[in-house]
């Protein structure tokens, strides 16, 4: 009968450590999320800006098309500095959208180390030891 008491309080002490590697586990897991989340909403908010001021610069092109076909250049120059100025602020926003393409592109997915640890975790936990 003595041997009864021993043996729940030693199980109860293996679940009870169990318990606290477990809660442990979970804690850190959500802290790498919580860096994961603000890692990715930081790439969201630069290529936001990186879309804007491509937009920006594209809008600046056509505004630029029309201001130097009424504004700057005499008649026999117009034509060509119209297309100039509409070619250069066009390529400047070609330039940022290819950039923002790139940047999108290098960018590995979000939670991926998130996604790394729960899949060492499951090897971890689902092999015999």
């Amino acid at each position: 009968m003595d041997r009864l008491p021993l043996f729940i309080s030693r199980f109860s002490g293996a679940a009870g450590r169990l318990g606290g590697i477990a809660t442990q586990i979970i804690e850190d897991r959500l802290q790498l999320l919580a860096l994961e989340l603000r890692e990715a909403k930081i790439r969201f908010v630069q290529a936001l800006l990186l879309a804007c001021m491509g937009v920006v610069f594209s809008l600046l092109g056509l505004l630029l098309l029309v201001l130097a076909g009424l504004y700057v250049l005499p008649p026999e120059w117009r034509l060509l500095g119209l297309v100039v100025t509409a070619t250069v602020s066009i390529l400047a926003g070609v330039v940022v959208f290819s950039f923002l393409s790139r940047h999108l592109q290098r960018k590995t997915l979000a939670f991926d180390q998130s996604l790394a640890e729960l899949k060492k975790d499951t090897i971890c936990f689902s092999t015999k030891n």
